[in-house]
């Protein structure tokens, strides 16, 4: 079965065009054969993603640069076999829109998290050290997301 990976945050420019490079690595360098994207609930079309976004994931040896915005359509939602939301609000959203996508919809963190440590917060309009923030918060959940997208356990 065709693994397909979608990450969803508000404007697809930040938070999830990197969640979608670090899966997009991982998986590669596992041999991994998983189709991974993101996308916006509110995204506007066509978007580089942000600089700081950009220079964080730079700082990992990772090129987000070519990503583009996009907005979550319901086709997507039917074509990826797993979605993650960046936020508890992102995954809720998601399953209230497309309540046919329940079960294959998550939030990011709740894997590694306590229950408490759910949200990854949007930086847009921060500063480079709140990029990188977000960037580790992303970072630290994505051997978790390979590992359930590869066997179905989250644990």
């Amino acid at each position: 079965m065709s693994r397909r990976v979608l990450f969803v945050c508000t404007g697809n420019v930040c938070r999830s065009p990197m969640a979608e490079g670090f899966l997009r690595h991982m998986a590669r360098k596992a041999g991994a054969d998983i189709e991974v994207g993101s996308a916006g609930l509110g995204a506007m079309e066509d978007m580089t993603p942000s600089r700081n976004s950009v220079i964080a994931m730079d700082e990992e040896g990772i090129d987000i640069s070519r990503q583009r915005s996009r907005m979550l359509t319901p086709e997507m939602v039917e074509d990826y076999t797993h979605i993650f939301g960046l936020g508890s609000g992102h995954a809720e959203a998601i399953r209230g829109y497309f309540p046919e996508a329940r079960e294959k919809t998550f939030v990011l963190r709740e894997f590694i998290a306590d229950g408490l440590d759910l949200e990854v917060p949007d930086p847009i309009g921060g500063d480079l050290d709140e990029y990188r923030l977000t960037r580790n918060l992303i970072k630290e959940a994505m051997p978790s997301i390979l590992r359930f997208v590869l066997t179905g356990d989250p644990a």
